[in-house]
């Protein structure tokens, strides 16, 4: 539990520099710290972030912020640009969810990436969570949560 209250704290300190420093703020976050987690800590992770700066975005806006995310995401490393790749070879380009924190992990004892994004239905607003957990080896979906 201590490894995921660094991780939190390792994210907050990352949005809380990029915001003050007069920079833009990232379109999303990613932590490579190795941290372990249960499946349920992981269904917990996105009330402990910060909501996006485009959270209330209308979602017919999330396929280029979606883009744009994955975009900075591949500048981050390879390991980031690895997820990255399996991001956007693995759901639609057109979808209306924008991931913006991702983290490579162990969950429940498995190399995994947690993603997590926001959402919003096809009228609406970028205003729901999803947290998604893929094998790091397979790309295959060993957990996933809605939230709001």
């Amino acid at each position: 539990m201590r490894i995921v209250l660094q991780s939190f704290v390792f994210a907050s300190m990352v949005a809380v520099a990029l915001s003050g420093s007069g920079c833009s703020r990232s379109e999303i976050v990613f932590v490579s710290e190795s941290a372990t987690y249960t499946f349920q800590e992981v269904e917990q992770l996105p009330s402990a972030l910060d909501r996006p700066r485009h959270a209330g975005t209308p979602a017919t806006e999330a396929p280029n912020l979606r883009r744009d995310a994955l975009v900075e995401l591949r500048g981050m490393g390879s390991e980031a640009a690895d997820l990255a790749e399996l991001v956007t070879r693995s759901l639609p380009s057109t979808t209306r969810a924008v991931p913006y924190y991702a983290e490579a992990a162990d969950v429940e004892g498995v190399p995994s990436w947690i993603v997590v994004e926001i959402w919003g239905t096809g009228d609406g607003t970028l205003d729901y969570t999803r947290t998604w957990v893929l094998d790091r080896a397979t790309g295959d979906v060993l957990f996933s949560s809605s939230g709001k």
